[in-house]
């Protein structure tokens, strides 16, 4: 099957200039063009695009989302490179999801906090401290 750049857009929800940035950075390879501004697109690019919004989301940069692909065209040969990439940004994908749970348990006591607040001002009652909300 083929696609257009606007249908990729709308499958990936992803600007055509983004799409446009990854075929010329290398992340895309072998894009169809016909005239100077129609793209082909096909499944090969439907997954690729789909490994890449995946890396992404576990916060791959795309310099290493690109490296990745690199090493994957000899996986016998890369496979302990892979391994060891993976296994990193496993860690740093964990790090990161740590430091965004601490920032949500944090905006939820101030919501928490923020709600007391409202409630004491409507009500004409003291002000709640901070120490007392959990």
């Amino acid at each position: 099957m083929t696609y257009t750049i606007t249908d990729l857009s709308k499958m990936f929800n992803l600007p055509a200039s983004t799409i446009r940035y990854y075929e010329k950075i290398g992340l895309l390879e072998n894009v169809e063009h016909q005239g100077s501004y129609r793209r082909i697109f096909n499944d090969s690019h439907v997954d690729r695009l789909n490994a890449v919004e995946c890396f992404k989301k576990a916060l791959l940069p795309l310099d290493e989302i690109k490296l990745f692909f690199t090493y994957e065209k000899d996986m016998e040969k890369n496979s302990e490179k892979i391994l060891e990439m993976m296994k990193n940004q496993e860690v740093k994908t964990l790090e990161s999801m740590e430091a965004l749970q601490a920032g949500l348990t944090h905006l939820q006591k101030k919501i928490r906090f923020y709600t007391l607040v409202s409630e004491a001002v409507k009500n004409k009652t003291p002000m709640p401290r901070w120490e007392d909300v959990n």
